[in-house]
Order: structure tokens, then sequence, then C-alpha cells
């Protein structure tokens, strides 16, 4: 018989062959089922005392000699209870340890305005009432992407998305006039830049114009996105509105 199926329960495969010789030969020394096994002596005398730890193999002594004696097949359903039995007391602790593995972080590159349109197609994704921070707003998504951007307006207010912006400057503040589900504060002086940091979900977008050519570089991770989220935050509560 082949032993996968034993091999299958937890017994392994010297165990297994160990087993099933004992089987056979309803009752029998150890150099009986070594010469049943042909396997070598030392696995054979391992396997039976690991066999006789799980209840499967039990000895008898007769004329000063160990025979060896398999517990019926059925002692195999017992078995496979106490393992669960077993797994059961640590199934908690095992859970507990799926809150500890850390995510994956993923990021990507985008590039020009058709890069741009990708990373706000993944804003569209949240939940309705959710908000994307922005941080060194500019507005120049709505010059640059003119044919776009009204399309993606329409579908962030469809689906209740808001944005939560810190503007590089008054004047970029202005261009973006009467935005629906929008709070904005601009940033002190000097604080300009060419970079925008876009925050939403547990994604972080991080926005490079260059003579208007955009490049961006988007990371995919709940710990990175939070930690953004916090320095927003931050830097909210210190700007004027």
């Amino acid at each position: 018989m082949n032993t996968k199926i034993l091999e299958s329960i937890g017994l392994t495969r010297n165990q297994s062959e160990v087993y099933l010789s004992l089987l056979k030969l309803s009752s029998a020394t150890a150099q009986q089922i070594i010469n049943e096994s042909g396997m070598h002596r030392s696995r054979v005398y391992d396997s039976l005392d690991k066999l006789q730890e799980q209840g499967l193999v039990s000895f008898v002594v007769k004329n000063f000699k160990k025979y060896f004696q398999a517990a019926p097949p059925s002692k195999l359903y017992s078995f496979l209870d106490e393992k669960r039995q077993a797994l059961k007391k640590v199934i908690s602790e095992l859970e507990g340890l799926e809150g500890m593995k850390r995510e994956e972080i993923n990021a990507c590159v985008y590039k020009g305005k058709e890069g741009l349109k990708t990373i706000h197609t993944e804003m569209l994704k949240l939940n309705r009432g959710e908000k994307i921070c922005v941080l060194g707003a500019k507005a120049l998504i709505y010059s640059e992407l003119e044919y776009y951007i009204p399309h993606f307006e329409r579908d962030r207010v469809k689906r209740g998305i808001k944005w939560k912006l810190l503007w590089d400057t008054e004047n970029a503040k202005e261009k973006a006039n009467g935005l629906k589900l929008m709070e904005g504060k601009v940033l002190p002086k000097g604080f300009e830049s060419k970079g925008v940091v876009n925050i939403f979900g547990n994604k972080v977008a991080i926005v490079l114009w260059e003579e208007k050519y955009p490049s961006g570089f988007m990371i995919s991770n709940k710990d990175i996105s939070d930690s953004f989220r916090k320095w927003f935050d931050l830097i909210w509560k210190t700007a004027k509105k």
C-alpha cells in the first residue's frame, strides 16, 4: 500500500512503512519489521518509539523479547482527533499571529498627463465620504487636464468623495473656486514647491511638476498612507484658512 495517505494525516514516511509492516505481520519483533520493511535498523527503532508515543503501536514481552503490534486502523481516527484538539489549543494564538503580518509595499511610477489621469482614476475607487488630502495643491490639473478633470469632478461629487486641500498659494486656491465637497487652506509664504502629495485610501501619490510635465510615484501601503495623513493633519492645524 502506498504510504502517501498515512503521510497526509501526519505520519512520516518511515513511520508509515513501519505501521503498514506491522499490520501485515500482526505481531513481530523489531528484526522481523526490519526484514519486512527493508529499512535501516535505527530508522525502524526511531519510528517504533514515535508510533508508541502516538498510540499507534504497542508491545508485549514474550520469552524476553519485545513483540510489537499495530493499533487497529480505526485508531487513526483518534490520532486525527488528538491532533485536532491540540490545534484548538493554539488556534487563538495562531490567529493572533495573522495580525502581525505586514502589508507589502507596492509602488508604481507614472509619466506624463496620462499617468496623472491613472492616479486620479484610483482616487475614484474611494468609498463615499472618504477624503483626498492634497499637500501643495497647485490647481495645475485644471488647466493641464482641462478635458479630463470635468468628468473626474462629476464622478467624484457623485461618489461623495471630498477634497481636503493645502494650497501652495492664494492664486492656486482662486483657480479652484467653486469646487464642491472641498475644504482648503493656504500654506504659509515660502512653502510653495514643484511637488504635490496626494493621500487617499491606502495610497500616497507624489507628483512632481516640471514645466507642466508631471511625473508621479504612487505607493500602496496602509502604514505609509496613515503616516502621511498624520503629517498632513499636523500641517493642516497650523495653516490659516
